[in-house]
């Protein structure tokens, strides 16, 4: 994007994914849609992240070479290309994301990626770690206080991509949650248990 702002005409060489690594913490609903397309779609190795493996699902599993626990992180997220942050926003995963826990132990050369929750990284060390060559770079669609303020360094930081917490947002958006209203309208009315069921002792 820079180079065209430019108008520069330049060619280097381009890397495949399909040699690339991806670890999604936070091994949901969404985390297996991303599994799905990066292991399925792309050919990539993916590691699934999640507090209580065992409750993974066989579909879910199908997504992933490897499906582990929080113990695990920190091998994975060593050896990941891509680091995708889909955490829920509770008491525990505030700055889960951090220098210490997460960029430093990344590859240099890696991506982090948040499209979970914005309180879950530590944005002054994210930022340090841009700048200091940490890792190579961000994708994020979620921030601590949005909008971003314009003050913000990570605006300005050419390793960075920024979306307005918008990845949900596609034109079937508001229908799809009136028909999944009605849905759970219908099951509550006839005694059926409700889909995508929020439990409210975890907070997600």
């Amino acid at each position: 994007m820079q180079r065209k702002a430019e108008k520069k005409w330049e060619v280097e060489q381009m890397e495949l994914v399909s040699n690339k690594s991806m670890a999604i913490i936070g091994y949901g609903d969404i985390g297996a849609a991303c599994a799905k397309i990066a292991k399925n779609g792309f050919g990539m190795k993916v590691w699934g992240v999640k507090r209580r493996p065992a409750d993974c699902s066989d579909l879910y599993r199908s997504y992933c070479d490897e499906v582990v626990g929080n113990d695990q992180y920190e091998r994975v997220i060593k050896e990941a290309d891509f680091v995708v942050g889909v955490l829920p926003k509770v008491a525990d995963t505030e700055d889960f994301f951090n220098m210490e826990s997460t960029f430093a132990k990344m590859k240099k050369t890696a991506v982090f990626m948040n499209i979970g929750r914005g309180p879950t990284v530590q944005e002054e060390d994210l930022t340090k770690a841009l700048k200091e060559g940490v890792i190579a770079g961000a994708v994020l669609d979620v921030f601590k206080k949005e909008p971003l303020a314009p003050e913000a360094e990570l605006w300005s930081l050419p390793n960075v991509l920024i979306t307005p917490h918008c990845a949900q947002q596609d034109k079937d958006f508001m229908s799809d949650c009136i028909f999944q209203f009605a849905e759970n309208l219908e099951n509550f009315m006839s005694g059926k248990p409700f889909i995508n069921l929020r439990d409210k002792k975890l907070g997600y």
